[in-house]
């Protein structure tokens, strides 16, 4: 048994001490870069654990997991924040499969402290299974943004469970984050909270780090933490990065932002986003398609003024040709409904012309077959095909943007946001990115809308806006009469 334990700790400000004085179940602090959030709530945890409900032999008995996403994010963060914080003397940690800390020392008071805190990384299968069956106290999540919901549904259900269920002190969630997106699930949470409808949540909401003011970033005096951070931190964070990025990890604004270099910077949703959804107009809808076993299409039309409308998207995971031609099939006729007699004009991948090993069929064979007249795009060049997408981002049409997105593009949002984009690579020293595109959730939507553009007048070097669509390989004839509710 080790001595006893002497936590130095004081909150930096009034969000992280109410977040710190805080018995709901599920608790949540949302908090800009450098913030102090991580760092308050390894001091909860650990405040949590020497609080427990002592035994008759005055033993503090507690299991808690710490969840990370990933393993390198969880050594390199998680690990060291809350090494960070609790003494040394505290117990031993293991670096095993997984890390874990066994902490065993005395408290002024006579009784003994007795804990397990287990750290997860959810890249890690074997780490998922150990969830799924442990038997906790409760537990911590650190950058909450980064896990799925069902991740948090899964530990409700394994807290309270340690020592004894009904024994402990508190049980619960403890959860800390940067901003998320507008339809995160955090979001949907926060906003069934606000309503009342779940009793035992509780959510933090830390001041911004910076403010604009006179269309400059500056330092916001009351952002929390600030007395233990470099007098030059934050302004080291702004310099070079885009506003999305600001608003969502500095400002602490509700938005999206990614880590990463984006494939199609010239992109804001603040600028190329609608406010209201976008309707069609009679004429002509372009849609870009993107195969393999997720699939996307996106829809686009040019209107009378010059501007590009991003219409609507179909996105698909683990479905094939045919189950995706019924799915376009099913927007299109929702397209019809709004506005009847619109023509469309499908473009696609060339890789789908080429046969597939199983049954000798191409995609596009398929896609026909299934009552998509569907037809190669004119290149697969990915230069041209993401300059087609990025001419309308940085043109004015009529003192408009030359592309404006309809909010119900959800993923195809998320993806010009930076969810498409070049993966940072660990250099030490210097920032690199890989040399081609993270094939990701966001990529297939995306190219479906540069293939859309593509052969719809913005190839780069031989359409100009309102020339003749170009000859797409392997041309057909669409069958007359295409009803797009047939099978």
């Amino acid at each position: 048994m080790s001595g006893q334990a002497v936590l130095k700790y004081r909150a930096q400000g009034p969000v992280l001490q109410r977040y710190l004085d805080s018995v709901a179940f599920v608790q949540v602090i949302r908090g800009p870069l450098g913030s102090g959030k991580t760092t308050c709530s390894a001091a909860k945890l650990f405040k949590l654990i020497c609080d427990q409900r002592p035994t008759k032999e005055g033993i503090r008995k507690s299991r808690y997991a710490a969840v990370r996403n990933t393993y390198p994010d969880l050594k390199n963060t998680t690990i060291r924040d809350w090494r960070s914080v609790v003494p040394d003397n505290c117990g031993r940690f293991t670096m095993g499969v997984p890390p874990e800390h066994k902490l065993d020392f005395d408290l002024p008071d006579g009784t003994r402290v007795v804990s397990e805190v287990i750290f997860l990384a959810l890249d890690r299968p074997d780490d998922v299974r150990k969830l799924r069956g442990m038997q906790l106290t409760g537990a911590w999540i650190n950058e909450m943004k980064e896990l799925p919901k069902a991740i948090l549904d899964m530990i409700t259900g394994r807290v309270d469970r340690y020592p004894a269920p009904g024994f402990s002190n508190w049980v619960g969630i403890l959860g800390d984050t940067n901003a998320w997106d507008d339809d995160h699930w955090l979001e949907e949470l926060d906003r069934l909270r606000i309503k009342g409808e779940l009793p035992g949540y509780e959510f933090f909401v830390q001041p911004p780090a910076v403010m604009k003011i006179d269309g400059r970033w500056m330092v916001n005096p009351l952002a929390e933490n600030l007395k233990v951070l470099k007098p030059d931190y934050y302004q080291r964070q702004i310099a070079g990065k885009r506003d999305a990025w600001i608003k969502v990890n500095l400002e602490n604004r509700i938005g999206i932002s990614f880590d990463g270099k984006p494939v199609h910077p010239d992109y804001d949703d603040t600028v190329h986003v609608a406010p209201d959804i976008l309707r069609p107009v009679p004429g002509v809808v372009f849609v870009g398609m993107d195969f393999g076993l997720s699939p996307a299409a996106a829809f686009f039309q040019l209107q009378p003024n010059g501007q590009w409308f991003g219409l609507e998207e179909v996105v698909c995971t683990d479905m094939g040709a045919v189950r995706f031609a019924d799915a376009v099939k099913r927007k299109v006729a929702e397209m019809k409904q709004i506005v009847p007699g619109l023509t469309f004009i499908f473009r696609g991948d060339p890789a789908g012309d080429e046969r597939v090993g199983t049954d000798e069929s191409t995609v596009f064979q398929t896609l026909r077959l299934n009552g998509i007249p569907a037809q190669p795009c004119s290149t697969n060049d990915p230069a041209l095909r993401r300059d087609a997408l990025d001419r309308p981002l940085t043109r004015i049409a009529l003192g408009k943007p030359g592309l404006l997105i309809s909010p119900t593009m959800k993923v195809f949002r998320r993806g010009m946001a930076g969810g498409y984009c070049y993966k940072r690579i660990e250099v030490p020293g210097t920032e690199k990115f890989r040399d081609v595109p993270d094939k990701n959730e966001f990529s297939h939507v995306v190219e479906a809308g540069e293939y859309a553009l593509l052969d719809a007048g913005e190839h780069a070097t031989r359409n100009s806006p309102g020339a003749q669509i170009l000859a797409a390989q392997g041309a057909v004839t669409p069958t007359s009469n295409w009803n797009p509710l047939d099978a």
